[in-house]
């Protein structure tokens, strides 16, 4: 099979064997460039500025070559975060390049200062091609700085950008027909999504809201749900523009959390951005968490401070009412639901009593609708129970008391709800399931009141209601009454979200809802499907002659699958066990029909039962366990404004920087930069000590150069005194430096100074007019010689006038090395 994967070389020497060779070979580096690089790696500052210095004047090496991963020196620099070699090839004008990005990407902040300060020569040399080649680079042409870096969210590197003033272009809508949106989708359609996904992931940077908006509420609300609607229509991305849009969220929510008093948790949360709605609207309507409602930014309205604040204006006329006993709080409820027709009436007599405005409190305010509600509810089981009773076959009957108690009730919801319509919006208004409830229940007392006009009016005779038509208006009026009922007793479920126990299981149900929609989409299918084939085969077996009742719910259950409405109810009842097996037999001696018409019955009720409602718990309970989680969630001026804003704006950062440096830990980028530091120390001190012994050396031979016609010649007596020690051979003493009392002398820090060392001892005597006498003493090593010379200054014992004689001596100071023919001597 090699053959297929490998071109055959017929010159192999053997058959068995699959010839491997290198077919995209790269260019190969010099060793001088390889050393250069190297040095780069390890930090050598020193080598790195020798090689450049060489480069200029013999050009020896490309400073701009690349190593086989694609890496410039300036690149390797970076990933090192070597700021002293990054400044020292930027002076020497290397190939920036992606650079910039490079470093913005591992958050070098001071490599990212260092290049955007870099001016770049007015004649700088022709790049290579292969550094301008999109392909090669590994960033695509519409990632920029000021992208990567929001991408990156380094709040440092983003604030660096911003002041030298970058923009991030503007998205275009996804259904944006301009020329250049269709042409570019035309040209790459991959490149032009990935590019508004760069864009839109930039924008959605915490540290760019935070520091480039003017109101990062306002914007991460906008962003969020832009994102939000951009997921339902670019699929293929769908995963991406939701996390950004919780990215979103969660950035509103956590620079609410920096809120640290009610003032400021006001001035957040009543704050207007259209100037024109102030004078019209008072300034404590809460209007930005209206607008986080409208948003639909349930992370921010159940953030703690958020709810507190809420919590305050709802029980504001009953301080303390959380702390109080139960039995106090069912007995002032009562209380005030009781009198609830007495608070409506002032109300409307007098909005602006001290009565009237006590009404207007939330929490007086829900007791009352409640109780109000409550009665309404009461009224219709007092109608339903017929308790005036009329004449029963009276085709028009009039209004009972009751009816017309109702009647109030049923005038003001529909007035609620017009007037929730005009506030809000009709938009609005139909994002809201309850309300789409309320339009129905409410249309259905319309439609019964109007039907029961239409019976009084035209129908007021006697009649026996069996006689009565199907579509009689009064019995379509009692019809669409009792569907009404049904729903007015499940509005009730909306009071649920008041209780801390129940809100989070009423929650739960309306999202299931969902669930419960997919499965009937599906079963509808299925049940359409069935049907069909089930009337198909059954139609020419209907029974007529004879059947005193026809159809399923007959004692004697019969043409279940004649018709396809017949057909529909057999197959949906029979999912409740309510058909027997015998409505798939026909009178005829037909076998074959029975069977295949009982085998699809069967494989119905096993698709219907086993299958399809097993899928529909299991996707409930899915949904329940997702649902409850966060059901709980669910239930909780200008220059003042900015000013606050400020200061929640440094708080966010100082904590997002705290908590990354806090998450972030000990990781392999640590250990890089401490091994890169380390060996950057390791080169400086060894550069320093080549200076140290230079310097001596320079200093030694220049006191040898020195002209001293006075000591000549005692140094050529020194000189063949020395000559005739060594010609007589060194006496060899083998023993530790210690007993020579070296270390208590001085701080030597030599390898190997534990080892035994071979002292060899010269003893001169120096016959200068200083009268010194110098011991020596040479301590070879494997490697090395190091000479200490010993000083043992005499005495002085008669004034300077007397005449010099070797045993008198002066204490001078002598020099600190003095250089022989094959050695230098060093005083300790």
């Amino acid at each position: 099979m090699a053959q297929f994967y490998y071109k055959r070389n017929v010159n192999a020497p053997y058959r068995d064997r699959i010839p491997l060779r290198i077919v995209r070979a790269e260019s190969e580096l010099s060793p001088s460039e390889k050393a250069y690089l190297n040095a780069v790696e390890k930090g050598d500052y020193a080598s790195v500025k020798k090689s450049l210095e060489e480069a200029e004047i013999y050009f020896k090496i490309n400073i701009n070559c690349i190593d086989p991963l694609g890496r410039t020196a300036l690149l390797i620099a970076i990933e090192n975060e070597n700021l002293e070699l990054i400044e020292l090839l930027l002076s020497f004008n290397v190939y920036v390049g992606d650079a910039l990005l490079h470093a913005i990407r591992k958050e070098v902040v001071g490599a990212v200062e260092l290049l955007l300060n870099h001016k770049k020569p007015s004649g700088e040399k022709q790049v290579p091609p292969i550094l301008l080649d999109k392909q090669f680079s590994e960033f695509t042409p519409d990632i920029t700085p000021i992208i990567l870096a929001a991408h990156t969210n380094n709040y440092e590197i983003i604030k660096l950008l911003v002041q030298k003033g970058v923009s991030v272009p503007r998205p275009h809508e996804v259904r944006c027909n301009c020329v250049e949106c269709v042409s570019s989708s035309d040209v790459d359609s991959l490149r032009h999504s990935r590019s508004r996904l760069n864009i839109y992931k930039a924008l959605a940077s915490p540290s760019l809201i935070a520091l480039s908006s003017e109101d990062p509420f306002l914007t991460a609300f906008q962003l969020s749900w832009e994102l939000q609607e951009l997921s339902k229509v670019e699929n293929e991305f769908k995963s991406e523009y939701e996390e950004l849009s919780r990215q979103c969220k969660q950035f509103a929510k956590d620079l609410l959390d920096q809120t640290r008093s009610s003032r400021e948790l006001e001035i957040i949360l009543n704050y207007r951005d259209d100037n024109s709605l102030i004078e019209e609207q008072s300034g404590n309507d809460l209007a930005r968490l209206k607008l986080a409602i409208k948003y639909r930014q349930k992370e921010f309205v159940a953030q703690p401070n958020c709810q507190q604040l809420l919590a305050s204006r709802w029980y504001d006329e009953f301080p303390g009412w959380r702390r109080r006993h139960w039995a106090v709080k069912m007995v002032t409820c009562f209380i005030i639901g009781l009198l609830f027709p007495v608070f409506s009436v002032c109300y409307l007599i007098a909005p602006k009593s001290p009565l009237g405005l006590f009404i207007r409190k939330p929490f007086i305010k829900f007791i009352c609708h409640t109780a109000s509600y409550l009665t309404f509810l009461f009224l219709l089981l007092l109608a339903s129970q017929h308790i005036d009773r009329s004449d029963l076959n009276r085709q028009g009957p009039p209004p009972t008391i009751v009816e017309w108690m109702i009647l109030p009730w049923v005038l003001g919801f529909i007035w609620g709800e017009i007037k929730q319509m005009w506030d809000g919006g009709l938009q609005d208004y139909i994002h809201d399931w309850w309300n789409l409830m309320d339009f129905v229940m409410n249309s259905l007392y319309l439609a019964t009141i109007s039907l029961k006009i239409v019976a009084f009016v035209k129908y007021s005779a006697l009649n026996p209601r069996e006689s009565w038509d199907m579509w009689h208006p009064t019995l379509v009026a009692e019809a669409l009454f009792a569907i009404a009922n049904i729903f007015s007793s499940l509005r009730l479920i909306s009071l649920f979200t008041a209780n801390s126990h129940l809100g989070p299981l009423q929650i739960s149900l309306g999202r299931m809802l969902l669930d419960i929609l997919k499965f009937l989409f599906i079963y509808c299918l299925v049940l359409l499907a069935f049907a069909n084939g089930l009337n198909q085969l059954y139609f020419y077996y209907e029974e007529t002659k004879g059947l005193s009742c026809k159809g399923i719910r007959c004692e004697k259950q019969n043409n279940a699958f004649s018709t396809l409405f017949e057909t529909l109810q057999s197959l949906f009842w029979s999912i409740f066990g309510l058909i027997n097996l015998y409505v798939t037999n026909v009178k005829a001696q037909h076998e074959f029909t029975e069977f295949v018409g009982a085998t699809m019955f069967g494989t119905y009720n096993v698709i219907s039962l086993v299958v399809l409602l097993n899928m529909l718990i299991a996707m409930m309970n899915n949904s329940y366990q997702l649902i409850a989680r966060r059901a709980a969630d669910n239930l909780r001026r200008h220059h003042q404004y900015q000013e606050v804003m400020r200061n929640l704006v440094k708080r966010y950062v100082a904590a997002m920087i705290r908590d990354a440096k806090t998450e972030e830990g000990l990781t392999e980028e640590n250990f890089k930069e401490l091994k890169q530091d380390i060996s950057s120390f390791r080169f400086e001190v060894l550069g320093l000590l080549r200076g140290c012994k230079l310097s001596a050396v320079q200093s030694a031979q220049a006191a040898k150069d020195s002209p001293n016609s006075a000591d000549s010649d005692e140094k050529s007596d020194n000189e063949e005194d020395v000559a005739r020690h060594q010609a007589e051979g060194p006496l060899e003493k083998n023993i530790q430096l210690e007993s020579r009392g070296l270390a208590s002398r001085g701080d030597l820090s030599i390898p190997g100074l534990s080892e035994q060392c071979v002292l060899v001892d010269h003893r001169e005597r120096n016959t200068d007019s200083l009268g010194l006498q110098v011991s020596k003493r040479m301590c070879s090593f494997k490697s090395e010689k190091v000479a200490v010379e010993d000083t043992v200054p005499i005495i002085p014992k008669e004034e300077h006038g007397k005449e010099e004689d070797s045993s008198i001596g002066y204490d001078v100071t002598l020099p600190d090395s003095a250089t022989h023919d094959d050695y230098v001597t060093t005083r300790l």
